[in-house]
């Protein structure tokens, strides 16, 4: 059932993307259909879709084209806290499929390094689009403060994901347990 709601959601997004990709003569906006397809071409489960198509539609639709990320002070943190959160979801993932995923500590501490690994990784695909394309993604105006902050508010969100995980692998419960006993 979640599968067909995926490729609903997926059929949505890409229709407004053409849409919109009309409108304003947008290329980028098709390669954010491009972004959809890709969970069904690596054939991930539908609970990661969903995670995954609702992600990018926050932040590469709304964030990037509907220019959210500079017209709502908070949005840019909204989306690197969820971010902190979904990453840390993807080193589960990681740590479940290579069965390394029995010493809390370990899980913990590679949930960890995942997350800020995967931040700023994101941070350096920012700085070099804005110096290729002569975009502004990392707001020059204000130095490494936007960088700092970007991946200071992930480390929030893998916080809370790390958190949640310890509580709930000692008490086999809640919201954490069940997407990684769904993957």
């Amino acid at each position: 059932m979640l599968n067909k709601i995926n490729i609903i959601i997926s059929f949505v997004f890409c229709f407004i993307s053409f849409l919109f990709s009309f409108i304003y003569k947008d290329v980028t906006l098709l390669l954010f259909s491009l972004y959809i397809i890709i969970p069904f071409i690596l054939k991930l489960k539908p609970i990661i879709t969903l995670l995954y198509l609702i992600f990018g539609f926050l932040a590469l639709f709304l964030g990037f084209q509907l220019h959210l990320y500079k017209t709502v002070y908070w949005y840019d943190n909204f989306a690197h806290f969820l971010w902190g959160f979904l990453s840390s979801l993807l080193a589960v993932i990681l740590l479940k499929k290579f069965k390394k995923f029995n010493n809390i500590i370990f899980s913990c501490l590679f949930i960890f390094i995942f997350s800020l690994a995967t931040s700023g990784l994101w941070e350096v695909c920012e700085f070099t689009i804005d110096n290729i394309f002569n975009s502004d993604m990392q707001r020059r105006e204000t130095g490494v403060y936007d960088t700092m902050n970007d991946i200071i508010i992930a480390l929030f969100g893998n916080i809370l994901f790390i958190l949640s995980f310890i509580f709930e692998f000692k008490n086999k419960k809640l919201l954490v347990r069940f997407l990684i006993d769904n993957l």
